[in-house]
């Protein structure tokens, strides 16, 4: 799965990365290249499909992988999630999907 590569970016602060696919191998690779130290925010917008055949064991998985890498980011970093599902969807899958994030209150839910 091809992935952005940030190593370089050594002065990035905010990330915001769109997605519409339930496949989400992309954006966990792309954030284990980050090396910036000034990182404050990391912003998912999923699409309206981004949550579709979440139900497979192997995408689970990829998000659960996703939720272990984005509890190892937060440092009073701000990370959220929103834009193109309802409020009350995402938190559904959030709490699914993202479960450790949402269990240390380390995320928000925006629409």
């Amino acid at each position: 799965m091809p992935s952005f590569n940030l190593s370089t970016a050594t002065k990035l602060k905010y990330l915001v990365l769109r997605f519409g696919r339930p496949n989400v191998q992309w954006i966990t690779a792309t954030l284990q290249t980050i090396e910036s130290k000034n990182l404050q925010g990391i912003a998912l917008q999923f699409g309206a499909n981004a949550f579709k055949h979440t139900t497979t064991e192997a995408i689970r998985q990829q998000w659960h992988d996703l939720d272990h890498l984005l509890v190892q980011f937060w440092t009073s970093r701000e990370i959220t999630c929103g834009a193109g599902v309802t409020r009350k969807d995402l938190r559904d899958y959030a709490s699914s999907l993202l479960p450790e994030l949402t269990r240390r209150g380390l995320i928000d839910v925006d629409e």
